[in-house]
């Protein structure tokens, strides 16, 4: 299999840290590591793992775009939330996503762990107070102090196995 592209987009470094290890576990010197802010459209590669931090249960604008360009490619999923954790939660997102991606692209599945948020996401939660049930919001907060100290190095081992999946599907060992 020719060339790797591992692309992404991190607002707070979490998604970046899954695709740096995504990058790590590629078995080839064809490959590169690019923030999607810095994607020209000009890297031609034969395999994507596209990585996107979650935002309302979706991806950025700009892996929205970068998705629906590309055409006849193998393509792999990976994200990081910090909202839930549970398996229903990462299928809804992967369908989501992948219906950016066209038809004629050859999926490849996804990943998805947790991933810490920033503080300003907790002080709104506080601020909130009085105007939900309590019950819901030290929900809200456990999940927030719960996602801090993801991704962690099982998330990251996760990310790897993902990778030798991805590469077992395509017939690479």
């Amino acid at each position: 299999m020719g060339r790797f592209a591992v692309i992404y987009a991190s607002e707070t470094g979490n998604t970046e840290m899954v695709a740096r290890e995504i990058y790590e576990a590629i078995r080839s010197d064809s490959k590169e590591l690019l923030d999607v802010r810095n994607f020209d459209g000009r890297l031609e590669s034969d395999v994507y793992f596209i990585g996107y931090w979650v935002n309302h249960s979706t991806c950025s604008l700009e892996i929205m775009d970068l998705l629906g360009s590309l055409h006849g490619k193998h393509v792999a999923l990976f994200g990081t939330c910090g909202i839930d954790d549970s398996e229903h939660y990462y299928q809804r997102l992967e369908r989501n996503v992948i219906a950016f991606l066209p038809e004629d692209n050859n999926y490849l599945g996804a990943f998805y762990c947790r991933g810490k948020m920033p503080p300003q996401i907790r002080e709104r939660y506080e601020e909130a107070r009085g105007t939900y049930e309590d019950d819901i919001l030290n929900r809200m907060l456990q999940t927030y102090d719960e996602a801090l100290s993801h991704p962690d190095r099982q998330d990251l081992l996760q990310a790897h196995l993902f990778v030798d999946e991805v590469f077992k599907s395509l017939g690479i060992r």
